[in-house]
């Protein structure tokens, strides 16, 4: 007995439209804001930014991958945890990462052991960075549809009164 679609009662967010100018202004605005967090010093200006690189490709490629098996995000805090969580996991394979770009910079030679010593003050400095990002672009780039009340009309419609 199939009867009629059960509707939704929290609508998927969309891109804020023109999802052209929306998207890559919130993606500016959570990459760069660690450039005034870390005014004056270019070199963990440079991680920040690169890991933040990282970090939002990754996220979108999750949340791509969800919105394509039919399962979007229904609130910004589902956005956010995708962000965090792909952060914390570019956090913690960073000291195999680190030791190249400090190396590079720096005349001496940086050792794995002395790159994964940083990675407490990566976790302390990184998590935050990636749970303030994700905040502004969740906040910038989706929004709620405003055309609720079909669902509200869906919902009259069917009650039944007490017998």
């Amino acid at each position: 007995m199939n009867g009629p679609p059960i509707p939704q009662r929290i609508p998927a967010l969309t891109w804020r439209k023109p999802a052209f100018l929306w998207t890559p202004l919130a993606l500016a605005l959570a990459i760069a804001w660690p450039l005034a967090l870390f005014y004056g010093n270019p070199g963990p200006q440079r991680l920040a930014v690169t890991a933040l690189f990282a970090v939002f490709g990754l996220a979108l490629i999750t949340l791509g991958l969800r919105w394509a098996m039919g399962k979007p995000p229904k609130l910004r805090s589902i956005v956010v945890s995708h962000i965090v969580v792909v952060g914390l996991v570019v956090a913690l394979l960073s000291p195999f990462v680190l030791n190249t770009l400090l190396s590079a910079g720096a005349g001496e030679q940086i050792t794995f052991s002395m790159a994964l010593s940083v990675l407490p003050l990566i976790l302390l400095v990184g998590l935050p960075v990636a749970l303030i990002s994700g905040v502004l672009f969740a906040w910038t780039a989706l929004t709620r549809p405003k055309h609720t009340d079909d669902l509200i009309v869906t919902f009259r419609g069917d009650v039944q009164p007490f017998r």
